[in-house]
């Protein structure tokens, strides 16, 4: 018999080896898949219900994404390109962090919301997610903390769009916490919206008190020039007559550009128009999400049946130790039974307690 012939057979042995083996002991791993199985449906069992409240929205461009400035630069053939004068705030991926940020969670956190499930009571946020202990910052702490568990939020690259999720055991908190939550981002906006309108304001109407200064200059050098050359008509003269009149009418078309952008600026600063769109209101759906009982099931179960063949080969391999005399084997088979003892006596002294 050659080489290879020998290593083939040997192959063969040791699976029909190991096939045996798993046949000899084929209850023994059936109880371990049935306990893996029957831990997984109890864990998922008790897990609760949830009824996710989904929207989405497109932010909107910050006023078609030309700012005064850009407008006043346009005005002065200076060109300012729209992604530099288009907030941050306004990216899909700046929306996906803000709505799971604190700025908007703890808003929600200390809200109370009228709970249909509950006999339509008005109950605390703090107080449906237990963060009953503690002082009122901890209750907090442990709400946004809940609630960044339970809101998600995505966005899509090649569309734009922000769609996000809230997850409670009772339909009309989903939908509460998801109607707050567009609420809160709009807010947020708003508040932004107002205090860069705010800062572009003053920053323009400084610029503006300069360049209506620098004008009234111009014009009086201009109106000096006038009086004193009533009867001018050298080239020198007309020349100067000519660059005094160009100044003067710059300052003027400066001034107006400047007037217009603080006016834009001014109706920003009281402009309430949101800047998102929404593209599906919140709402929730009539069933919960999907537990997945079966699919969980099913991996308890191999992964009991795993263990229970992992320990089945382990104990044959042990008992073959055994037999050799090997006393590393003798001492672990010692320590399974002693641990296997302490078990017993715990289960059996925690039955005679609860009886």
């Amino acid at each position: 018999m050659g080489e290879g012939e020998r290593e083939v057979q040997s192959e063969e042995i040791s699976v029909l080896s190991i096939g045996s083996l798993l046949l000899r002991n084929r209850w023994r791993v059936a109880r371990w898949a049935a306990l893996g199985a029957f831990v997984t449906l109890a864990a998922v069992w008790t897990r609760p219900v949830v009824y996710p409240a989904t929207a989405s929205f497109i932010p909107a461009g910050a006023d078609g994404g030309r700012s005064a400035l850009a407008s006043l630069a346009g005005q002065l053939g200076v060109n300012v390109s729209a992604s530099s004068t288009t907030s941050p705030t306004l990216t899909p991926d700046f929306y996906v962090r803000l709505l799971t940020s604190r700025e908007i969670l703890g808003n929600v956190a200390r809200d109370t919301f009228v709970v249909a499930e509950l006999g339509n009571r008005r109950v605390a946020v703090e107080d449906l997610f237990d963060a009953k202990s503690g002082s009122a910052k901890a209750r907090e702490e442990a709400a946004v903390k809940e609630l960044t568990r339970r809101v998600s939020a995505e966005d899509s690259k090649t569309t734009g769009i922000v769609e996000f999720r809230v997850g409670t055991q009772w339909p009309s908190v989903s939908l509460a916490i998801s109607r707050e939550l567009v609420e809160g981002v709009n807010a947020f906006n708003e508040r932004t919206r107002r205090d860069q309108a705010s800062a572009e304001r003053k920053f323009i109407d400084g610029r503006l008190d300069l360049a209506q200064t620098q004008l009234r200059a111009a014009e009086d050098r201009l109106q000096q020039f006038l009086q004193g050359n009533r009867q001018a008509g050298s080239p020198d003269l007309q020349f100067t007559h000519d660059r005094m009149q160009r100044e003067v009418t710059f300052r003027q078309q400066l001034v107006t550009s400047l007037a217009q952008s603080s006016e834009e600026a001014r109706m920003r600063e009281v402009r309430d128009i949101p800047v998102i769109t929404m593209v599906d209101e919140p709402m929730v759906p009539v069933k919960p999400d999907s537990r997945g009982r079966a699919i969980r099931t099913v991996i308890g179960l191999l992964i009991g049946a795993a263990v229970g063949a992992l320990i089945v080969f382990l104990g044959d391999i042990v008992a073959k130790r055994r037999a050799a005399g090997d006393p590393a084997a003798d001492e672990f088979a010692r320590a399974v039974e002693g641990m296997r003892a302490r078990i017993r006596r715990t289960v059996r002294g925690r039955g005679k307690v609860s009886a």
